[in-house]
This record gives structure tokens, sequence and C-alpha cells, in this order.
């Protein structure tokens, strides 16, 4: 057990210890002996590496399972459950999930290939990265962004451009943006425009394999994506999972997902009163999020759990290493958690 002194500073140790916990050093080992579902969406902090202190606080099997704030469905598509419902406020996100999961897979690669080769973009997946870097296209660090670049801001003018993005035409575009753009991450500006500028990478051997799991996965279960807000259409399906996983942007940390004030102090409060609704009806659920970094202080959450006697704190070890390859000192100063009640 982690004693409060080291997961605080001294003058922000007002946690009760018993309610703060860490979880087992033994998931690093279970983790890498798992067979999970990578999501074919590289979504800012995705789950993907934390599955296997995650699972400690999820159902083994369940009925219909909400996995709210869903990103890139890493959760919700590695759970046992009847029914699952994947919930998040971005549209881009769902419909995109929607297209990956319910387009046949040859169809999937098929639109790819017929993209790389209109825009005229590398493709290591057939003919390998070796190849590119032979022929003299490999630019140090950066990769194949030259090689790219003329495509890509092409390939997303014509995007931006679309009149219908919503389409499979419009889904394979953009997840071909995704693919080839900065940090291989989703996101648009005011106007419903993709804005990222062009990456270093392509689309590879490991994007292959990511959608052909997650399309395999999706003809396995029972789900469901919903595109909505959970203080509205969704709060009654919430309401009625027999258990609930949450994953928000976090408050006091930055992301593409929490640009522009996409999360603020009044939905915090709210989902957190979402959550003790939850607790009230003997609801389980698990929450992920951060409770301290870099000197700054989630006051909301911590004060929420002191004060909720059947809540408990976990504290994760994680690292995001594919969240951001120009950031440093990752997780300095910071303690990520999960939540439970019960």
């Amino acid at each position: 057990m982690t004693l409060i002194n080291d997961l605080f500073q001294p003058e922000l140790a007002v946690v009760p210890q018993e309610a703060l916990v860490s979880a087992s050093k033994k998931t690093a080992s279970t983790e890498k002996n798992m067979a999970y579902i990578r999501s074919p969406i590289n979504y800012t902090g995705n789950k993907y590496r934390l599955l296997g202190q995650l699972r400690k606080f999820l159902p083994q099997k369940t009925g219909v399972f909400v996995d709210l704030f869903c990103g890139g469905a890493t959760v919700g598509f590695n759970v046992n459950a009847k029914k699952v419902i994947l919930i998040d406020n971005n549209k881009y996100v769902i419909e995109l999930l929607k297209y990956l999961a319910k387009t046949n897979f040859s169809e999937i690669i098929s639109s790819i290939e017929n993209i790389i080769y209109e825009y005229n973009l590398s493709y290591s997946a057939k003919h390998s990265y070796s190849y590119y870097k032979k022929q003299g296209f490999v630019n140090g660090n950066n990769g194949l962004k030259e090689y790219n670049k003329e495509g890509f801001y092409r390939l997303r003018e014509d995007f931006n451009r679309l009149k219908y993005k919503f389409t499979k035409k419009g889904m394979c575009m953009l997840y071909s943006l995704m693919v080839y753009g900065f940090n291989n991450d989703l996101r648009f500006n005011n106007k419903g425009e993709y804005n990222l500028p062009i990456g270093k990478t392509d689309f590879n051997k490991n994007n292959i394999r990511k959608l052909y799991a997650f399309s395999k996965r999706a003809r396995e279960i029972n789900y469901e994506f919903i595109c909505g807000d959970f203080r509205d259409k969704t709060r009654d399906i919430i309401m009625n999972a027999d258990f609930v996983y949450a994953d928000p942007p976090y408050l006091i940390t930055t992301a593409v997902y929490n640009e522009n004030g996409g999360w603020n102090q009044d939905l915090e409060i709210d989902l957190l009163r979402l959550l003790e609704d939850l607790e009230k009806k003997k609801k389980r659920f698990t929450l992920s999020n951060v409770l301290f970094k870099d000197g700054a202080v989630n006051q909301h959450l911590r004060g929420w759990i002191k004060k909720n006697k059947n809540i408990t704190a976990h504290r994760l070890n994680y690292h995001y290493r594919s969240s951001s390859y120009n950031k440093k000192n990752r997780g300095a100063g910071e303690a990520e958690v999960v939540v439970v009640n019960g």
C-alpha cells in the first residue's frame, strides 16, 4: 500500500490514507500476458496501457456496461458484458468508430489503399519502412513527413470541403488523416475542420492489426455507439446500466480533447453528482481521473472522495508513451487514479 506522503506533497495530504490505496505492482506482468483489443483510434489518454490494472476494478461479467466518454472504445471493447453501450459527445469520434466497427474489414483496407494511391502517400504496410529509408525518403526524426506532406494537406483540404462528412468516404478520409497526421490524433477547429498538421508516420502493419482485431471484436459482441451528453438524453441509459465506467476529460490536465474549454468545473460537478445518483441506486461504477498534477489539485474530486465513505480511490502506475512524442517529463508530479464505489 502506498502511503499518503508518497502520493501528495505534505500540504495536499487531505484525503484519508484508507481512501487512497495503490494498485498492485503485479499488474505490470499480468498486463503483458493479457490479450487486449487495441483501438484503431489513437485517442489521447486511451486506457490500453492501463487495462492490466483497470481490469481488477471492472466486472468480470455483467449485463449492460456503459463506457461513458468512450474515446477510442478501448475499455468498452475489452469487457465481458451482455451489451456494451459506448457514449461520447464527439460526433466525429462516434461516427468513425461506427464506420470501423460496422464496415467489412476488406472494404476498409481497400478504401484506405485507394486514398493512399490517390494522394500519393507512403504505404509502409505494403512496402516496409526500410524501403522508404533506402530510397532516401526518411528524414531523420521527421520520418516520412516530407514525403507525405503534399498529399496529406491535399487530403485534409478535400475532407474539410466535404459537404457530407459522416459517410463511408468521409470517415475513411478522416481515418487516413489521423494515421498520417501529427501524433495520429484527431482535432477540429470551431468550424468543424480537421486542423492537425502532417505527422511522421504512415499506414503500417500495426494499423492493419488494430483494424482487424477491432473489426473481429465488433462481430463478437453486442454493442451500441451513442453520441450524446451525459446530462441529457443519455442519462436514463446510464442510470439503468448494470455497470458504468467513466473516463472524462481531466479537469487539471490539458489535451486535444480538452481544448477550448471542453471540460470545466461545472461539468466536473455534474458528473460527480451523476455518480452519487448511481451510488444511491446501488449501481456500481469506476471513474478514471487525475487527483493532482504538477502542484495543481482537483479540489472537487478530492473533496468528493473525502465526504463519501463508500468511495475508494486507487492510484495507478501509468505511462502514456504514445500520447505525444514531443512531450517531456511524462507523468512528473501526477497521480492518476481510479475511483470506485462499493
